[in-house]
Protein backbone atom coordinates (compact mmCIF):
# COMPACT_ATOMS: atom_id res chain seq x y z
CA UNK A 1 0.00 0.00 0.00
CA UNK A 2 1.45 3.56 -0.94
CA UNK A 3 1.32 6.25 1.44
CA UNK A 4 -1.38 8.77 0.90
CA UNK A 5 -0.28 12.06 -1.08
CA UNK A 6 -1.08 14.08 1.90
CA UNK A 7 1.16 11.78 4.34
CA UNK A 8 3.72 11.69 1.97
CA UNK A 9 3.87 15.75 1.56
CA UNK A 10 3.92 16.11 5.27
CA UNK A 11 7.14 14.20 5.85
CA UNK A 12 8.46 15.41 3.28
CA UNK A 13 7.74 19.06 4.38
CA UNK A 14 8.91 18.06 7.91
CA UNK A 15 12.20 16.35 6.34
CA UNK A 16 12.77 19.76 4.31
CA UNK A 17 11.79 22.21 7.61
CA UNK A 18 14.68 19.62 9.48
CA UNK A 19 17.08 20.46 6.65
CA UNK A 20 16.02 24.29 6.24
CA UNK A 21 16.90 24.72 9.98
CA UNK A 22 20.22 22.82 9.43
CA UNK A 23 20.69 25.06 6.34
CA UNK A 24 19.99 28.01 8.25
CA UNK A 25 22.63 26.91 11.10
CA UNK A 26 25.60 25.84 8.05
CA UNK A 27 24.90 29.66 6.46
CA UNK A 28 25.35 31.12 9.49
CA UNK A 29 28.39 29.31 10.40
CA UNK A 30 30.20 28.28 7.10
CA UNK A 31 30.43 31.58 5.59
CA UNK A 32 31.95 33.14 8.51
CA UNK A 33 34.32 30.16 9.31
CA UNK A 34 35.81 30.59 5.36
CA UNK A 35 35.34 34.10 4.74
CA UNK A 36 34.39 35.87 1.69
CA UNK A 37 36.45 34.54 -1.11
CA UNK A 38 36.89 30.73 0.62
CA UNK A 39 33.00 31.06 0.34
CA UNK A 40 32.67 32.66 -2.89
CA UNK A 41 35.73 29.86 -4.25
CA UNK A 42 33.21 27.10 -2.95
CA UNK A 43 29.77 28.75 -4.13
CA UNK A 44 31.59 29.09 -7.97
CA UNK A 45 32.52 25.60 -8.11
CA UNK A 46 29.49 24.18 -6.54
CA UNK A 47 27.38 26.25 -9.27
CA UNK A 48 29.85 25.23 -12.10
CA UNK A 49 29.66 21.37 -11.45
CA UNK A 50 25.88 21.43 -10.90
CA UNK A 51 25.11 23.11 -14.33
CA UNK A 52 28.27 20.83 -16.21
CA UNK A 53 26.47 17.75 -14.79
CA UNK A 54 23.04 19.00 -15.22
CA UNK A 55 24.34 19.00 -19.14
CA UNK A 56 25.18 15.64 -19.42
CA UNK A 57 22.00 14.27 -17.53
CA UNK A 58 19.93 16.00 -20.64
CA UNK A 59 17.05 15.68 -18.89
CA UNK A 60 17.80 11.73 -18.37
CA UNK A 61 17.05 11.95 -14.58
CA UNK A 62 13.83 13.17 -15.23
CA UNK A 63 12.95 10.43 -17.98
CA UNK A 64 14.37 7.98 -15.75
CA UNK A 65 12.08 9.04 -12.62
CA UNK A 66 8.82 9.65 -14.57
CA UNK A 67 9.16 6.41 -16.33
CA UNK A 68 9.72 4.15 -12.81
CA UNK A 69 7.27 6.50 -11.19
CA UNK A 70 4.36 5.29 -14.41
CA UNK A 71 5.59 1.41 -13.83
CA UNK A 72 7.83 0.31 -10.91
CA UNK A 73 8.54 -3.14 -12.35
CA UNK A 74 10.91 -1.96 -14.67
CA UNK A 75 13.94 -2.80 -12.91
CA UNK A 76 16.28 -2.60 -15.41
CA UNK A 77 15.43 1.63 -15.96
CA UNK A 78 17.94 1.67 -12.89
CA UNK A 79 20.39 -1.03 -13.70
CA UNK A 80 20.41 1.19 -17.16
CA UNK A 81 20.77 4.50 -15.41
CA UNK A 82 23.40 3.26 -12.90
CA UNK A 83 25.72 2.56 -16.33
CA UNK A 84 25.01 6.03 -17.49
CA UNK A 85 25.63 7.48 -14.36
CA UNK A 86 29.06 6.09 -14.37
CA UNK A 87 29.93 7.37 -18.02
CA UNK A 88 28.49 10.97 -16.82
CA UNK A 89 31.67 10.80 -13.97
CA UNK A 90 34.43 9.89 -16.58
CA UNK A 91 33.32 12.11 -19.01
CA UNK A 92 33.37 15.22 -16.71
CA UNK A 93 37.01 13.54 -14.91
CA UNK A 94 37.70 13.34 -18.98
CA UNK A 95 36.93 17.22 -19.18
CA UNK A 96 38.44 18.46 -16.30
CA UNK A 97 41.74 16.42 -16.83
CA UNK A 98 41.93 18.13 -20.48
CA UNK A 99 41.29 21.55 -19.15
CA UNK A 100 44.23 21.12 -16.74
CA UNK A 101 46.48 19.37 -19.56
CA UNK A 102 45.91 22.37 -21.64
CA UNK A 103 46.24 25.03 -18.96
CA UNK A 104 43.17 26.79 -19.05
CA UNK A 105 41.99 25.69 -15.34
CA UNK A 106 43.04 29.94 -14.77
CA UNK A 107 40.53 31.01 -17.95
CA UNK A 108 37.30 28.55 -16.93
CA UNK A 109 38.43 28.60 -12.62
CA UNK A 110 39.88 32.30 -12.24
CA UNK A 111 41.06 32.82 -8.72
CA UNK A 112 40.63 29.07 -7.43
CA UNK A 113 42.92 26.59 -6.53
CA UNK A 114 44.00 23.43 -8.84
CA UNK A 115 43.21 20.83 -6.33
CA UNK A 116 39.44 22.37 -4.88
CA UNK A 117 38.73 22.14 -8.35
CA UNK A 118 39.33 18.59 -8.54
CA UNK A 119 37.48 18.28 -5.06
CA UNK A 120 34.50 20.08 -6.21
CA UNK A 121 34.67 17.68 -9.33
CA UNK A 122 33.76 14.67 -6.81
CA UNK A 123 31.42 17.01 -4.63
CA UNK A 124 29.32 17.99 -7.84
CA UNK A 125 28.99 14.04 -9.01
CA UNK A 126 28.17 12.94 -5.49
CA UNK A 127 25.59 15.78 -5.24
CA UNK A 128 23.91 14.52 -8.76
CA UNK A 129 23.82 11.24 -7.88
CA UNK A 130 21.99 11.67 -4.23
CA UNK A 131 19.20 13.04 -5.91
CA UNK A 132 18.96 9.79 -8.05
CA UNK A 133 18.59 7.55 -5.22
CA UNK A 134 15.67 10.47 -3.50
CA UNK A 135 14.20 10.48 -7.51
CA UNK A 136 13.91 6.23 -6.46
CA UNK A 137 12.61 6.43 -3.35
CA UNK A 138 9.97 8.66 -4.89
CA UNK A 139 9.38 7.00 -7.54
CA UNK A 140 8.56 3.76 -5.34
CA UNK A 141 6.64 5.88 -2.96
CA UNK A 142 9.08 5.22 -0.21
CA UNK A 143 9.09 9.24 0.38
CA UNK A 144 8.40 8.40 4.39
CA UNK A 145 11.00 6.01 5.42
CA UNK A 146 13.74 7.89 3.38
CA UNK A 147 12.75 11.16 4.50
CA UNK A 148 12.70 9.78 8.19
CA UNK A 149 16.30 9.06 7.36
CA UNK A 150 17.28 12.06 5.93
CA UNK A 151 16.54 13.44 9.21
CA UNK A 152 18.61 11.17 11.07
CA UNK A 153 21.80 12.04 8.95
CA UNK A 154 21.30 15.96 8.60
CA UNK A 155 21.60 15.96 12.46
CA UNK A 156 24.23 13.44 12.62
CA UNK A 157 25.94 15.62 9.50
CA UNK A 158 25.57 18.70 11.35
CA UNK A 159 27.36 17.09 14.51
CA UNK A 160 29.91 16.52 12.15
CA UNK A 161 30.63 19.32 10.42
CA UNK A 162 30.70 21.14 14.11
CA UNK A 163 33.73 18.81 14.90
CA UNK A 164 35.06 19.74 11.81
CA UNK A 165 34.55 23.39 12.71
CA UNK A 166 35.82 23.45 16.38
CA UNK A 167 38.27 20.49 16.79
CA UNK A 168 39.88 20.73 13.59
CA UNK A 169 41.59 22.81 11.24
CA UNK A 170 38.73 24.56 8.70
CA UNK A 171 39.12 25.41 5.74
CA UNK A 172 37.59 24.83 1.92
CA UNK A 173 39.64 21.10 2.18
CA UNK A 174 37.76 20.38 5.43
CA UNK A 175 34.80 21.92 4.19
CA UNK A 176 34.92 19.35 1.02
CA UNK A 177 36.10 16.36 2.80
CA UNK A 178 32.67 17.12 5.08
CA UNK A 179 30.59 17.17 2.40
CA UNK A 180 31.95 13.32 0.66
CA UNK A 181 31.32 11.42 4.61
CA UNK A 182 28.11 13.14 4.51
CA UNK A 183 26.93 12.37 1.08
CA UNK A 184 28.52 9.35 0.74
CA UNK A 185 27.10 7.59 4.15
CA UNK A 186 23.82 8.83 2.46
CA UNK A 187 24.21 6.36 -0.41
CA UNK A 188 25.36 3.27 1.82
CA UNK A 189 22.25 3.66 4.32
CA UNK A 190 19.27 4.17 1.12
CA UNK A 191 21.31 1.09 -0.58
CA UNK A 192 20.67 -0.50 2.66
CA UNK A 193 16.70 0.58 2.34
CA UNK A 194 16.36 -0.44 -0.85
CA UNK A 195 17.92 -4.07 -0.79
CA UNK A 196 15.18 -4.71 2.32
CA UNK A 197 12.70 -3.33 0.41
CA UNK A 198 13.52 -5.53 -2.72
CA UNK A 199 14.64 -2.64 -4.94
CA UNK A 200 17.46 -3.40 -5.56
CA UNK A 201 17.84 -6.88 -6.60
CA UNK A 202 20.59 -9.19 -7.80
CA UNK A 203 19.12 -8.62 -11.35
CA UNK A 204 19.92 -5.52 -11.26
CA UNK A 205 23.68 -5.92 -10.94
CA UNK A 206 23.58 -8.50 -14.20
CA UNK A 207 24.40 -5.72 -16.78
CA UNK A 208 25.00 -8.58 -19.25
CA UNK A 209 21.72 -9.57 -19.51
CA UNK A 210 20.54 -5.65 -19.75
CA UNK A 211 19.14 -5.01 -23.26
CA UNK A 212 20.63 -1.30 -23.41
CA UNK A 213 19.33 -0.87 -27.56
CA UNK A 214 15.91 -0.17 -26.65
CA UNK A 215 16.62 1.63 -23.18
CA UNK A 216 18.82 4.20 -25.29
CA UNK A 217 16.62 4.74 -28.21
CA UNK A 218 13.78 5.10 -25.31
CA UNK A 219 15.60 7.77 -23.33
CA UNK A 220 16.73 9.26 -26.59
CA UNK A 221 13.33 9.92 -28.03
CA UNK A 222 12.14 11.18 -24.09
CA UNK A 223 15.46 13.23 -24.04
CA UNK A 224 16.27 14.18 -27.65
CA UNK A 225 14.38 17.80 -27.81
CA UNK A 226 16.27 18.62 -24.06
CA UNK A 227 19.91 18.28 -25.72
CA UNK A 228 19.94 22.16 -27.12
CA UNK A 229 17.96 22.84 -24.02
CA UNK A 230 20.63 21.60 -21.65
CA UNK A 231 23.74 23.01 -24.05
CA UNK A 232 21.40 26.69 -23.87
CA UNK A 233 20.26 26.07 -20.21
CA UNK A 234 24.47 25.09 -19.48
CA UNK A 235 25.91 27.53 -20.97
CA UNK A 236 24.05 30.31 -20.15
CA UNK A 237 24.48 29.19 -16.43
CA UNK A 238 28.13 28.90 -16.65
CA UNK A 239 28.59 32.20 -18.41
CA UNK A 240 26.65 34.32 -15.75
CA UNK A 241 28.39 32.66 -12.65
CA UNK A 242 31.86 33.19 -14.92
CA UNK A 243 31.23 36.55 -16.05
CA UNK A 244 30.59 37.35 -12.28
CA UNK A 245 33.70 35.55 -11.12
CA UNK A 246 35.57 36.93 -14.08
CA UNK A 247 34.67 40.48 -13.60
CA UNK A 248 33.74 41.06 -9.53
CA UNK A 249 35.97 38.44 -7.85
CA UNK A 250 35.11 35.59 -5.20
CA UNK A 251 34.00 38.29 -2.98
CA UNK A 252 31.13 39.11 -5.19
CA UNK A 253 30.30 35.44 -5.54
CA UNK A 254 29.93 34.92 -2.13
CA UNK A 255 27.57 37.58 -1.45
CA UNK A 256 25.62 35.99 -4.31
CA UNK A 257 26.28 32.63 -2.97
CA UNK A 258 24.98 33.34 0.41
CA UNK A 259 21.87 35.26 -0.74
CA UNK A 260 21.09 32.15 -2.53
CA UNK A 261 21.52 30.03 -0.06
CA UNK A 262 19.36 32.60 2.28
CA UNK A 263 16.42 32.81 -0.31
CA UNK A 264 16.78 28.85 -1.29
CA UNK A 265 15.10 28.49 2.41
CA UNK A 266 11.96 30.19 0.76
CA UNK A 267 11.89 27.57 -1.56
CA UNK A 268 11.12 25.22 1.21
CA UNK A 269 7.30 24.06 0.81
CA UNK A 270 7.48 24.07 -2.67
CA UNK A 271 10.85 21.66 -2.95
CA UNK A 272 9.11 19.44 -0.88
CA UNK A 273 6.08 19.41 -3.33
CA UNK A 274 8.19 19.26 -6.50
CA UNK A 275 8.41 15.38 -7.09
CA UNK A 276 5.71 14.56 -4.90
CA UNK A 277 3.11 15.91 -7.28
CA UNK A 278 5.55 15.26 -10.52
CA UNK A 279 4.45 11.56 -9.48
CA UNK A 280 1.12 11.94 -9.60
CA UNK A 281 1.39 14.62 -12.81
CA UNK A 282 3.33 10.92 -14.57
CA UNK A 283 0.81 8.56 -13.09
CA UNK A 284 -3.02 10.42 -13.69
CA UNK A 285 -1.00 10.86 -17.62
CA UNK A 286 -0.48 7.41 -17.94
CA UNK A 287 -4.08 6.74 -17.06
CA UNK A 288 -5.39 9.96 -19.67
CA UNK A 289 -6.45 11.37 -16.61
CA UNK A 290 -6.30 14.89 -17.77
CA UNK A 291 -9.20 16.26 -15.34
CA UNK A 292 -7.00 14.68 -12.34
CA UNK A 293 -4.22 17.06 -13.04
CA UNK A 294 -6.14 19.85 -14.15
CA UNK A 295 -7.26 19.94 -10.46
CA UNK A 296 -4.37 19.01 -9.07
CA UNK A 297 -2.78 21.89 -10.76
CA UNK A 298 -5.80 23.94 -9.65
CA UNK A 299 -5.33 22.97 -5.86
CA UNK A 300 -1.78 23.30 -5.30
CA UNK A 301 0.37 25.69 -7.76
CA UNK A 302 -1.80 28.69 -6.23
CA UNK A 303 -1.64 27.58 -2.55
CA UNK A 304 2.59 26.72 -2.91
CA UNK A 305 3.39 29.86 -4.79
CA UNK A 306 1.59 31.92 -1.78
CA UNK A 307 3.79 29.53 0.88
CA UNK A 308 6.87 30.81 -1.14
CA UNK A 309 5.71 34.28 -1.36
CA UNK A 310 5.07 34.44 2.78
CA UNK A 311 8.52 33.68 3.49
CA UNK A 312 9.94 35.80 0.43
CA UNK A 313 8.84 39.34 0.62
CA UNK A 314 9.23 39.20 4.82
CA UNK A 315 13.22 38.20 4.06
CA UNK A 316 12.77 40.82 1.61
CA UNK A 317 12.23 43.48 3.64
CA UNK A 318 14.40 42.24 6.58
CA UNK A 319 17.31 41.33 4.91
CA UNK A 320 19.45 43.46 6.95
CA UNK A 321 18.45 41.57 10.14
CA UNK A 322 18.88 38.61 8.48
CA UNK A 323 22.18 39.10 7.48
CA UNK A 324 23.15 40.48 11.27
CA UNK A 325 21.61 37.42 12.43
CA UNK A 326 23.30 34.78 10.28
CA UNK A 327 26.92 36.38 9.56
CA UNK A 328 28.86 38.64 10.43
CA UNK A 329 29.98 42.02 8.95
CA UNK A 330 32.41 40.50 6.41
CA UNK A 331 29.08 39.94 4.28
CA UNK A 332 27.04 43.13 5.47
CA UNK A 333 27.45 44.55 1.81
CA UNK A 334 24.95 41.53 0.46
CA UNK A 335 21.78 42.97 2.30
CA UNK A 336 20.48 44.31 -1.29
CA UNK A 337 21.41 41.00 -3.12
CA UNK A 338 19.30 39.27 -0.79
CA UNK A 339 16.52 42.10 -1.23
CA UNK A 340 16.22 41.09 -5.16
CA UNK A 341 17.11 37.03 -4.16
CA UNK A 342 14.68 36.95 -1.38
CA UNK A 343 11.97 37.42 -4.62
CA UNK A 344 13.20 34.32 -6.97
CA UNK A 345 11.55 31.32 -4.89
CA UNK A 346 8.34 32.96 -5.34
CA UNK A 347 8.70 32.44 -9.08
CA UNK A 348 10.48 29.58 -9.12
CA UNK A 349 7.41 27.08 -7.42
CA UNK A 350 5.80 28.01 -11.14
CA UNK A 351 9.35 27.42 -12.77
CA UNK A 352 9.40 24.12 -10.88
CA UNK A 353 5.70 22.69 -10.17
CA UNK A 354 4.64 24.33 -13.43
CA UNK A 355 7.39 22.67 -15.25
CA UNK A 356 6.93 19.00 -13.87
CA UNK A 357 3.49 18.87 -16.84
CA UNK A 358 6.12 19.34 -19.14
CA UNK A 359 8.23 15.98 -18.67
CA UNK A 360 5.42 14.55 -16.75
CA UNK A 361 3.15 14.58 -20.28
CA UNK A 362 6.57 14.29 -22.10
CA UNK A 363 6.28 17.86 -23.92
CA UNK A 364 10.33 18.46 -23.92
CA UNK A 365 9.83 19.74 -27.24
CA UNK A 366 7.76 22.56 -25.94
CA UNK A 367 10.40 23.18 -22.96
CA UNK A 368 13.49 23.27 -25.54
CA UNK A 369 11.44 25.41 -27.73
CA UNK A 370 10.54 28.12 -24.47
CA UNK A 371 13.86 27.87 -23.28
CA UNK A 372 15.28 29.23 -27.00
CA UNK A 373 13.04 31.91 -26.60
CA UNK A 374 14.26 32.74 -23.08
CA UNK A 375 17.54 32.06 -22.83
CA UNK A 376 19.55 34.24 -25.04
CA UNK A 377 17.35 37.16 -23.65
CA UNK A 378 18.66 36.06 -20.16
CA UNK A 379 22.49 36.16 -21.75
CA UNK A 380 21.75 40.09 -23.14
CA UNK A 381 20.78 40.94 -19.18
CA UNK A 382 23.27 39.41 -17.94
CA UNK A 383 26.24 41.51 -20.28
CA UNK A 384 24.31 44.75 -19.73
CA UNK A 385 23.95 44.46 -15.59
CA UNK A 386 27.46 42.47 -14.65
CA UNK A 387 29.23 43.71 -17.73
CA UNK A 388 28.50 47.81 -18.48
CA UNK A 389 26.79 48.44 -15.28
CA UNK A 390 29.26 46.54 -13.11
CA UNK A 391 26.62 45.54 -10.61
CA UNK A 392 28.32 42.75 -9.66
CA UNK A 393 26.12 40.33 -7.34
CA UNK A 394 23.47 42.55 -7.70
CA UNK A 395 23.13 42.25 -11.09
CA UNK A 396 22.95 38.52 -11.35
CA UNK A 397 20.25 38.34 -8.84
CA UNK A 398 18.11 41.12 -10.88
CA UNK A 399 19.13 38.47 -14.12
CA UNK A 400 17.78 35.91 -12.20
CA UNK A 401 14.67 37.19 -11.03
CA UNK A 402 13.50 38.94 -14.57
CA UNK A 403 14.26 35.77 -16.54
CA UNK A 404 12.54 33.58 -14.34
CA UNK A 405 9.55 35.98 -14.17
CA UNK A 406 9.34 35.74 -18.25
CA UNK A 407 9.92 32.07 -18.33
CA UNK A 408 7.60 31.13 -15.87
CA UNK A 409 4.80 33.51 -17.41
CA UNK A 410 5.51 31.45 -21.04
CA UNK A 411 5.07 27.85 -19.36
CA UNK A 412 1.90 28.72 -17.72
CA UNK A 413 0.07 30.04 -20.85
CA UNK A 414 1.06 26.52 -22.27
CA UNK A 415 -0.19 24.39 -19.63
CA UNK A 416 -3.08 26.66 -19.68
CA UNK A 417 -3.91 26.34 -22.81
CA UNK A 418 -3.09 22.40 -22.87
CA UNK A 419 -5.17 21.58 -19.22
CA UNK A 420 -7.89 24.51 -20.44
CA UNK A 421 -7.02 26.50 -17.36
CA UNK A 422 -8.02 29.81 -16.97
CA UNK A 423 -4.77 31.92 -17.52
CA UNK A 424 -6.34 34.75 -16.11
CA UNK A 425 -7.10 33.28 -12.46
CA UNK A 426 -3.36 32.62 -12.23
CA UNK A 427 -1.90 35.88 -12.91
CA UNK A 428 -4.53 37.79 -11.02
CA UNK A 429 -3.21 35.37 -8.19
CA UNK A 430 0.41 35.92 -8.78
CA UNK A 431 -0.15 39.52 -8.52
CA UNK A 432 -2.58 40.10 -5.56
CA UNK A 433 -0.83 37.48 -3.64
CA UNK A 434 2.18 39.65 -3.84
CA UNK A 435 0.53 42.69 -2.82
CA UNK A 436 -1.43 41.15 0.32
CA UNK A 437 1.95 40.26 1.77
CA UNK A 438 3.75 43.12 0.89
CA UNK A 439 1.06 45.30 2.55
CA UNK A 440 1.32 43.13 5.84
CA UNK A 441 4.66 42.83 6.09
CA UNK A 442 5.24 46.40 5.72
CA UNK A 443 2.98 47.45 8.55
CA UNK A 444 4.36 44.82 10.67
CA UNK A 445 8.20 46.00 10.29
CA UNK A 446 7.69 49.41 12.33
CA UNK A 447 8.89 47.91 15.18
CA UNK A 448 11.73 48.69 16.38
CA UNK A 449 14.11 47.02 19.21
CA UNK A 450 17.46 47.19 20.42
CA UNK A 451 18.31 43.54 19.62
CA UNK A 452 18.42 42.58 16.07
CA UNK A 453 17.59 38.94 16.95
CA UNK A 454 14.42 40.17 19.10
CA UNK A 455 13.27 42.76 16.77
CA UNK A 456 13.56 39.65 13.62
CA UNK A 457 11.70 37.25 15.62
CA UNK A 458 9.02 39.70 17.08
CA UNK A 459 8.57 41.38 14.03
CA UNK A 460 7.62 37.41 12.79
CA UNK A 461 5.41 36.62 14.73
CA UNK A 462 3.19 40.06 14.44
CA UNK A 463 3.36 39.35 10.55
CA UNK A 464 2.47 35.90 10.38
CA UNK A 465 -0.42 36.69 12.80
CA UNK A 466 -1.96 39.29 10.26
CA UNK A 467 -1.19 37.18 7.59
CA UNK A 468 -3.57 34.66 9.18
CA UNK A 469 -5.94 36.73 9.80
CA UNK A 470 -6.18 38.77 6.35
CA UNK A 471 -6.05 34.81 5.25
CA UNK A 472 -9.09 34.24 6.96
CA UNK A 473 -10.84 37.10 5.28
CA UNK A 474 -9.05 36.31 1.89
CA UNK A 475 -8.98 32.63 1.87
CA UNK A 476 -8.18 32.35 -2.22
CA UNK A 477 -4.70 33.86 -1.21
CA UNK A 478 -4.24 29.90 -0.15
CA UNK A 479 -6.59 28.65 -2.67
CA UNK A 480 -8.82 27.62 -0.23
CA UNK A 481 -12.35 28.61 1.61
CA UNK A 482 -13.32 29.69 4.84
CA UNK A 483 -15.20 26.64 5.55
CA UNK A 484 -11.86 24.19 4.87
CA UNK A 485 -10.01 26.61 7.03
CA UNK A 486 -12.69 25.92 10.08
CA UNK A 487 -12.39 22.20 9.15
CA UNK A 488 -8.69 22.13 9.57
CA UNK A 489 -9.00 24.46 12.82
CA UNK A 490 -11.56 21.70 14.53
CA UNK A 491 -8.91 19.19 13.60
CA UNK A 492 -5.62 20.97 15.00
CA UNK A 493 -8.04 21.67 18.43
CA UNK A 494 -8.77 18.14 18.66
CA UNK A 495 -4.78 17.01 18.11
CA UNK A 496 -4.05 19.53 20.89
CA UNK A 497 -6.50 18.50 23.16
CA UNK A 498 -5.11 14.78 22.76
Amino acid sequence: MEDSLKKRYSIKLFAGIISGVVGAILVAIVPKELGPIAYGQFVYLQDFYIKIIGFLDMGSSIAFFTKLSARHTRKELITFYFLYSFAVFLLLLFFIFCVDSFDYSSDIFPDIPNKYIYMGLFFGFFTWFTQIFIKISDAYALTVSIELIKIGHKIVSLLLLLYFIYMAVFDLNAYFSFHYIALISFFIITSLIFIKKGIFEKKIFHIKKLKCNPLIREFINYCHPLFIYNIVVVAVGVFDIWLLQFTAGSEQTGFYGLAYSLAGMCFLFTRAMTPIITREFAKSYEKKDLEQIRKLFYRYIPMLYSLAAFFSVFVSLQSSNVLEIFTDGQFRDASFVLSIMAFYPIHQTYGQLSGSIFYATGQTKLMRNITLLTQPIGIIISVVLIYFLDLGAVGLAFKMLIGQFIGVLIQLYFNSKFLNLNLKYFILHQVYSILFFSIIVFCASFISLTSVFLEFFVTGIFYTFLVIMGVYIFPQIFSTTRSEIKVNIIKLCKMIKC
